[in-house]
């Protein structure tokens, strides 16, 4: 992706002529035609061929295990309730808070004070899903019981920290 401001787009020109053969284009359209995000391309093609590797059956196991362990720890945490069941092949874990906890403050918090990144889902996010705002997490297949331990606790001191900001 390329963001120009428009006065500098209009100072652009083009290094090369267009072949006789191509249909004018003005310098942002040649952009857009011959200019592609090849880190992205590859990366995205590394962790294909890691996924493949690894096998998609193992790797789709070790994330329900994570799941399955994510929300078994963060059903104890008081103030929030686990939404999907323990045994919810995924991952992905959905925190609804039950006491006023506000999920925008403690992402931001965790995010700040921890350096771990969650994802808060507002009402607009699935409104025929969601009654309030959710906090969810989204464990990698490389996290650990431990990782999650650790969330859990961090949970724990953002929810205390950002308490008083209601």
């Amino acid at each position: 992706m390329l963001a120009v401001r428009p006065e500098l787009m209009e100072r652009l020109r083009a290094r090369l002529p267009a072949p006789d053969w191509m249909p004018p284009l003005t310098v942002a359209q040649q952009l857009g035609f011959g200019e592609a995000n090849v880190a992205a391309r590859v990366g995205f093609s590394v962790a294909l061929g890691e996924h493949l590797a690894c096998g998609p059956q193992a790797i789709r196991a070790r994330l329900a295990e994570l799941g399955d362990i994510a929300r078994t720890v963060l059903a104890d945490v008081s103030g929030w309730r686990v939404v999907e069941a323990v045994d919810e092949p995924s991952a992905i874990t959905t925190l609804a808070p039950i006491d006023g906890a506000d999920p925008a403050a403690v992402r931001a918090w965790l995010l700040s004070q921890r350096r771990i990144v969650t994802t808060y889902a507002g009402v607009e996010r699935a409104p025929l899903e969601l009654p309030a705002p959710v906090l969810r997490i989204s464990p990698h297949v490389d996290n650990t019981a431990d990782d999650l331990d650790a969330f859990a606790e961090a949970l724990v001191a953002a929810t205390a920290a950002t308490s008083g900001e209601r």
